[in-house]
């Protein structure tokens, strides 16, 4: 009975030995045929799901400010171009040039390279809307250090007019400067979600605007330099 059992094992062991040999000889081949498995597998999830589960991300707008900031609507400060960045020093407004000839509903726009030398800060414009006027309906995330001793915030803006945020999470004392960040806000429907360095750090809900594009500011005393912009849909 003894030997019996080990002779099981030992053919659930070669069984399983034989199975690998067969998906190692299984990958070279489709390797030296020129076939990527990445490729098999996007197939394969896609006649089952009948979604292209490995799409590429989709661009409306990317700027790496290379070319300066041509294409772009100032609605105030000193907002230029410095060695491949978009640059403000004080306050400043700026709208990306998507915005007037695009206003996805649902997006992400991604702020990648962000550093702050001085000031209180810079944030992000989402589903804004410019009038006649050139005043502007929409959103902004930033963090505020001068905000209840720092804290995430989603500001509503009505007519060029910001409100009190309606939505905040603390955070005192977050290492804000001296080291370049990545900020990226997640637009889906009525549901916000803001990132740095891919941390989620505050979620909101607002219904009042629908659509409208993006954008970046800064304020009172602030210098700040950004290296890539852009906006990705899902």
């Amino acid at each position: 009975m003894k030997h019996m059992r080990h002779s099981k094992g030992q053919g659930l062991v070669e069984y399983v030995l034989l199975i690998g040999l067969l998906v190692i000889g299984t990958a070279l081949v489709l390797q030296l045929s020129g076939v990527r498995l990445s490729d098999v597998y996007c197939r394969t999830a896609r006649i089952f799901s009948g979604e292209d589960v490995c799409a590429a991300v989709k661009y409306a707008c990317e700027d790496s400010f290379d070319a300066g900031l041509d294409g772009w609507t100032k609605g105030q400060g000193a907002w230029q171009s410095k060695n491949g960045s978009a640059c403000a020093s004080g306050v400043g407004m700026i709208f990306d040039k998507c915005s007037a000839d695009l206003k996805p509903k649902d997006y992400t726009v991604q702020v990648s390279g962000a550093h702050l030398m001085k000031g209180n800060g810079y944030g992000v414009f989402f589903r804004t809307t410019l009038n006649d006027k050139g005043q502007f309906n929409g959103y902004t995330f930033q963090y505020d250090p001068g905000y209840g001793g720092g804290a995430f915030i989603f500001r509503k803006w009505v007519d060029g007019r910001e409100l009190p945020p309606f939505a905040v999470a603390p955070a005192k004392g977050y290492d804000w400067y001296g080291a370049p960040k990545d900020v990226a806000v997640s637009v889906q429907g009525n549901q916000f979600t803001a990132y740095i360095d891919g941390v989620p750090v505050l979620t909101a809900s607002d219904s009042s605007y629908t659509q409208g594009g993006t954008g970046l500011r800064s304020w009172d005393s602030s210098q700040v330099c950004v290296d890539n912009f852009g906006i990705s849909i899902p």
